[in-house]
């Protein structure tokens, strides 16, 4: 008789680990589902602030362009205003935190809910 009780323990056990590991399957594929879903979502931002930012660009310089009678002159304003902005936040990354901004960013990210 107490054979019996081991095995129908026994096949408790395993259902109830078979179960549990079903759960972490489940939880699993919905974080995946979060994450890719944030992710998309990122990405369409990030593609849409990009287009916005090189069409700008591109009107800026054609505005600069009709200013100056040269296209050439136009778009080197264009492409010096980078060079200007890229070389300030190189420089002044440490101080503008831009480190601990995008870490802070990216833990956000990672524990949104939603």
């Amino acid at each position: 008789m107490s054979f019996f009780k081991l095995d129908s323990l026994f096949d408790h056990l395993t259902a109830f680990i078979e179960s549990k590991v079903d759960i972490y399957k489940i939880e699993l594929r919905e974080e995946a589902s979060k994450a890719l879903s944030r992710l998309m979502v990122g990405l369409l931002l990030f593609s849409l602030g990009w287009f916005f930012i090189m069409f700008l660009s591109l009107a800026a310089g054609y505005y600069f362009s009709t200013l100056l009678g040269s296209f050439f002159y136009g778009f080197l304003i264009i492409s010096g205003i980078y060079l200007l902005l890229f070389t300030l936040v190189f420089l002044l990354k440490k101080q503008l935190g831009l480190k601990e901004f995008f870490d802070k960013q990216i833990e956000n990210w990672l524990n949104s809910d939603k």
